[in-house]
């Protein structure tokens, strides 16, 4: 039986495909192309952040788990809000998926990770367990 953090895991693998999906122009004859709205990327819960800075100039939004993912592939992104709008939004999400569940984005907990903190430490800097059985999402502090 997975576990809540797997499970949060999964559901937020789920939104993050769903959010950049391609959608069809209003008259229906073209499409508008939707780069990746976040990428997921392995981090331990006691090593500090990997340098990322490269990535985030390219519009890119790494969102760091304490699960294995598969390797994230930066590239530059088209078709998604500002960068800081969408570490935002998935920071105003996860707690809003708290109070509502149906929105489709797990209740998760979002901290920021400044250059050089762990996940560890970001959490318990925000007063959350990190050993609990939620899923910690880590947004470097750059993104926003």
């Amino acid at each position: 039986m997975p576990t809540l953090a797997e499970t949060q895991l999964k559901e937020l693998t789920a939104w993050l495909a769903a959010s950049s999906q391609d959608e069809r122009t209003p008259l229906g004859n073209d499409f508008i192309r939707h780069d990746d709205y976040g990428q997921l990327v392995t981090v331990a819960l006691d090593d500090p952040a990997p340098d990322l800075s490269a990535a985030i100039a390219l519009g890119c939004l790494p969102l760091l788990v304490a699960h294995d993912v598969p390797a994230a592939t930066f590239t530059a992104i088209e078709g998604q809000a500002k960068l800081d709008e969408r570490a935002q939004h998935i920071t105003w999400l996860s707690g809003a998926a708290i109070s509502d569940p149906l929105r489709g984005f797990p209740a998760c907990h979002v901290v920021r990770v400044a250059d050089g903190q762990t996940l560890r430490q970001a959490a318990a800097a925000r007063g959350i367990d990190p050993d609990a059985d939620r899923l910690i999402v880590g947004i470097p502090a750059a993104c926003f």
